[in-house]
C-alpha cells in the first residue's frame, strides 16, 4: 500500500524457515536445546533456585494434560507474577492449546472486568499466593467464580508424569511434539492463529484486546536474536509485568525459543532484590522503562551494576538528559528502543553499528536505532496518509511479522490502525538517510504513565459521567490532557472550567472503578474549554494550558 522509505530486509524475512513453525514447536525446540543448561532460569523471587529447559519443559508437558481435563475454553486467563510458575502455565496453555491471557491484576476493577469479558475468559489460573497478594492490593479485582491453582495441582501431580516427559526429550523435538499431539508447521494457508491477547487502552473507555499471533510472536523473538541485543549465555535481569508485551516477550517467549538465560523476579519495584540478583548472578542485561530504572540511580552504587552491559530501555520515551546521568554513574550501558503492544512489540534499539548484509543495526543519540530485521516503514502526512519525503516528519507507518492481526471483536479499531498489513502507529516520527528512527511524540490523545498507556478520553468521560457534568453543559467543562513529569514520565492535567477540586475529581474517578494511574496529578481552573470552531476539543491549546 505504502512504498516504504526505510526497509530491512522485509521481503527476504518472510521467507524464514522459522517463521513456518507453530508456537508450541517452537517452544519444544527451543526448550529442547536449552534442555542441559541448569540455569536458564533462575527464580530469584522463591528461593533462587535453577530450572533447566527439561525442566520448565517437563512441568509444563505434565500441566498441559491437567489444563485440557480443565475445560478451560478458548482461553484461559493467567494472574501470576514473573516466575517460574508463571511461566509454565503460559507453556502448557500453549501445549493444551488453550490461549494464555495474562491480565493486568492491578487494573481498577471495571478495565479488569472489560478484559475478562472482552477475551471471554470464564476460569482464570492462579496461586493461592497471587490470588492473597492481588486482592490485598486490589480488593474489587474480578475473578472468575473459578480459579484453577496451578502451585497446587504441580504438587498432586505425579513423579511419573515428569519422568515419562523427560525420557521423550532425548528422543528429540519432533518426537517430543508427536507425542503431545503438537504439529511442527502452521497451515500456510490460513492467517497464524492467535498466540495470546495483550490489552491497551481504548480511546473510547474499554481497554482494546491485541491479538498478538504465533508468527508475531516468533517473528519478534528471531528479530531480537538476529539483531544481537543480547549474547547467547549471558544473562537477563527479568522482573516486568508479563501481562505488558515487553516484559511477556523476553520473560516467557524469547527465554525459551533463543534460549536466553533469565533471572526472575515479581516486580521492578522491589530494588532491593533486583540488585542483590544483578550482583549474585552477575546479570549483564536488563530491561525496562526510564520511571523502573530510576530507582537504581538513586539506590545502586556504580559497583552493584558493573556486570551490566545494556540496560534496555523502552514503554516510554527517554527524559531530556537521563541517558547521560546513567551512563556517567554505570557507565556507557543505556540503550534506548522502542516498540508497542501491537509490534509484539520491539520495533528498534540502539546497538552496535553492524552491517548484516540485508539489514544493519547502529546508534544515535536522539533515535531509538535502526528498524529490526524484516520491517518497512514509511512517514505518512497525517491528513492524506501520503508518503513523505526521507527527514520530514509526520505519522509513522510499518509492516513486518512482528506486526499484530487486530484488534479482538474491534473491527472500527483494527481498520483505523491496520491498512493493507500496515500498522498506522499514532506516533509522529522521523526517518534519516542512515536508517534511525527518531519519535517526537504522539498523534493521538493518549500518556505513557510508569510506561501503562492512558487515554485522556477515558478520564473525561469518567469524570463527566460521574460529576454529571454533560447534562449541565452544552459546552465541555472539563479536558483531560498532560505535562512532562519527572518521576513518571508524564503526568495527568485536569482542565477544570467548573467549580472541583483535585480530591473531589480523584475521589469520583476512584468510585468510577479508574486505576489509580489515570487519576490527574495537577488541576487547572479556566474560564472555558479551548474550543475549535466545529466543537471539538482545541487539543493544541489544552495542551499548551496543561504544560
Amino acid at each position: 500500500m505504502f512504498k516504504p522509505t526505510i526497509d530491512m530486509g522485509y521481503e527476504i524475512f518472510e521467507k524464514r524457515e522459522e517463521l513456518t513453525h507453530t508456537l508450541a514447536y517452537a517452544l519444544i525446540d527451543g526448550l529442547c536445546k536449552a534442555a542441559d543448561t541448569s540455569d536458564l532460569l533462575c527464580d530469584f523471587t522463591f528461593g533462587k533456585k535453577n530450572y533447566s529447559g527439561a525442566d520448565l519443559l517437563c512441568t509444563a508437558a505434565a500441566l498441559s494434560k491437567h489444563i485440557k481435563a480443565a475445560n478451560f475454553g478458548e482461553r484461559a486467563g493467567i494472574t501470576i507474577p514473573p516466575s517460574f510458575i508463571a511461566v509454565v502455565a503460559n507453556y502448557a496453555c500453549i501445549l493444551a492449546k488453550v490461549k494464555p491471557i495474562n491480565l493486568n491484576f492491578t487494573l481498577g476493577p471495571v478495565a479488569a472486568k472489560s478484559c475478562i469479558e472482552t477475551a471471554n475468559i470464564t476460569k482464570i489460573i492462579t496461586t493461592s499466593l497471587s490470588t492473597e497478594k492481588i486482592s490485598l492490593a486490589n480488593p474489587l479485582f474480578p475473578w472468575t467464580p473459578e480459579t484453577f491453582d496451578v502451585a497446587t495441582v504441580l504438587e498432586q501431580i505425579p513423579q511419573e508424569e515428569f519422568d515419562e516427559a523427560r525420557t521423550k526429550i532425548a528422543e528429540g523435538p519432533d518426537a517430543f511434539a508427536d507425542w503431545l499431539g503438537i504439529e511442527k508447521y502452521a497451515d500456510t494457508s490460513k492467517p497464524s492463529p492467535e498466540a495470546t491477547l495483550v490489552f491497551t487502552s481504548g480511546s473510547e473507555g474499554a481497554p482494546k484486546a491485541a491479538i498478538l499471533t504465533e508468527r508475531n510472536i516468533i517473528a519478534n523473538c528471531l528479530q531480537t536474536s538476529l539483531s544481537k541485543v543480547f549474547d547467547l549465555g549471558k544473562v537477563l535481569l527479568a522482573n516486568l509485568p508479563i501481562f505488558h508485551s515487553f516484559g511477556l516477550l523476553f520473560e516467557v517467549w524469547y527465554m525459551a525459543i533463543e534460549q536466553q538465560k533469565i533471572v526472575s523476579l515479581a516486580s521492578p519495584l522491589d530494588i532491593k532484590n533486583n540488585i542483590r540478583a544483578v550482583k549474585e548472578k552477575e546479570a549483564t542485561y536488563i530491561i525496562g522503562s526510564p520511571t523502573f530504572f530510576r530507582a537504581y540511580i538513586k539506590h545502586a552504587k556504580p559497583e552493584d551494576l558493573q556486570s551490566i552491559q545494556k540496560a534496555i530501555a523502552g514503554a516510554e520515551k527517554t527524559p531530556i538528559g537521563f541517558h547521560e546521568l546513567w551512563n556517567s554513574k554505570f557507565g556507557d550501558s543505556y540503550r534506548e528502543g522502542y516498540g508497542l503492544t501491537e509490534a509484539s512489540p520491539v520495533v528498534g534499539v540502539n546497538l552496535p553499528e553492524c552491517d548484516f548484509g540485508w539489514f544493519s543495526t547502529g546508534s544515535r543519540k536522539g533515535s531509538i536505532g535502526k528498524l529490526f530485521a524484516g520491517m518497512s516503514a514509511a512517514v505518512l502526512n497525517p491528513a492524506t496518509l501520503e508518503v513523505l519525503p526521507m527527514g520530514e516528519q509526520g505519522l509513522l507507518a510499518m509492516r513486518g511479522a512482528n506486526i499484530f492481526a487486530g484488534y479482538l471483536n474491534n473491527p472500527d479499531a483494527t481498520e483505523n490502525s491496520l491498512k493493507n498489513g500496515w500498522l498506522i502507529t499514532g506516533d509522529l516520527a522521523r526517518l534519516d538517510t542512515d536508517g534511525f528512527l527518531y519519535i517526537d511524540g504522539r498523534l493521538s490523545r493518549f500518556s505513557k504513565i510508569g510506561g501503562e498507556m492512558v487515554p485522556h478520553a477515558t478520564v473525561e468521560a469518567a469524570l463527566n459521567n460521574a460529576l454529571g457534568l454533560a447534562t449541565k453543559s452544552d459546552i465541555p467543562l472539563i479536558a483531560i490532557s498532560a505535562r512532562l513529569d519527572e518521576g513518571k514520565g508524564e503526568a495527568i492535567v485536569l482542565i477544570s472550567a467548573c467549580d472541583i477540586t483535585l480530591a473531589q475529581a480523584k475521589e469520583a474517578l476512584r468510585q468510577a472503578g479508574i486505576s489509580n494511574l489515570w487519576h490527574p496529578k495537577h488541576l487547572v481552573h479556566v474560564d472555558s474549554i479551548p474550543l475549535l470552531p466545529s466543537g471539538k476539543l482545541d487539543l493544541k491549546k489544552i495542551s499548551e494550558i496543561a504544560k
